[in-house]
């Protein structure tokens, strides 16, 4: 005769169910942490890739008009056009119908409203709503170094005599600092146009408080440095430890100095 045993059922014991939640929650602590740096990570190679499309396209429009764009004005000269720096990248990253929906003319047809991807950091917290500050201008979270392209006539590598490795011509900024965004299209000489190094070489801010942003400088959006790209096509990462002499140095394609040790 076949038994049917006690009719109890194998089951976890409360002992031993906190024991697998206890394991759950040691592995949990481990995993959280790598799970935010790979995401950061991520998000450097995303921010580090639109650098380099853009000091690419800067090389390219070298290439074409002899002259590098200036971080606001005409371009070509004489051409009557008016833009940025980003601007005038358009048509080399792959955004030629925004270039030409501006006819001439960033501020024609609502051209500055339009989000360029490759121009924004995702890991940028000061970004406004939908890309917008205040609804109409689009931000960037990239600046052109005034130093370098003024209003027009710099070229490579005539206007590095410092030379291009050791010349900053982009640099992270904040999207909105303290109520001042950076719009990509925003061409007028004043802090809203994206541009660094105009009002003060000072050295960048590290990922300030907004009430203590300072709308003339560069911002790192990451605690280990700022991102900035290079004259001859690199882009890599400037620590806190950098000084203010030699980011300044850094800045100026030719005051004649060298980098320090700490660059």
């Amino acid at each position: 005769m076949l038994s049917r045993g006690d009719g109890r059922r194998a089951g976890l014991t409360l002992i031993e169910l906190l024991m697998l939640l206890g394991m759950f929650l040691f592995l949990l602590g481990f995993l959280l942490p790598a799970v935010f740096r790979l995401r950061q990570i991520g998000g450097q190679t995303s921010s580090r890739n639109n650098m380099m499309q853009m000091v690419l396209a800067m090389h390219n429009v070298n290439d074409a008009q002899r002259l590098l764009p200036p971080t606001v004005g005409e371009f070509p000269p004489k051409s009557n056009t008016q833009g940025t720096f980003h601007f005038y990248l358009l048509p080399y990253i792959e955004q030629e119908n925004v270039y030409r929906l501006a006819e001439g003319s960033v501020w024609k047809n609502g051209t500055y409203s339009k989000r360029i991807p490759v121009f924004v950091n995702a890991q940028d917290k000061s970004a406004p709503p939908n890309g917008q500050f205040e609804g109409w201008l689009a931000t960037t979270s990239y600046a052109a170094n005034w130093l370098v392209f003024k209003q027009g006539g710099a070229s490579l590598p005539r206007s590095f005599p410092d030379g291009t490795s050791n010349s900053i011509v982009l640099a992270e900024r904040y999207q909105v600092c303290n109520g001042v965004p950076t719009g990509w299209g925003y061409a007028s000489i004043y802090s809203w146009a994206p541009k660094f190094a105009y009002y003060s070489k000072a050295k960048f801010q590290m990922m300030p408080a907004q009430e203590d942003c300072r709308p003339g400088l560069a911002q790192a959006t990451q605690r280990h440095g700022i991102m900035v790209a290079l004259g001859d096509g690199s882009v890599r990462t400037v620590g806190d430890a950098v000084s203010p002499q030699t980011w300044a140095y850094a800045c100026d394609p030719a005051d004649g100095n060298p980098l320090g040790n700490d660059w």
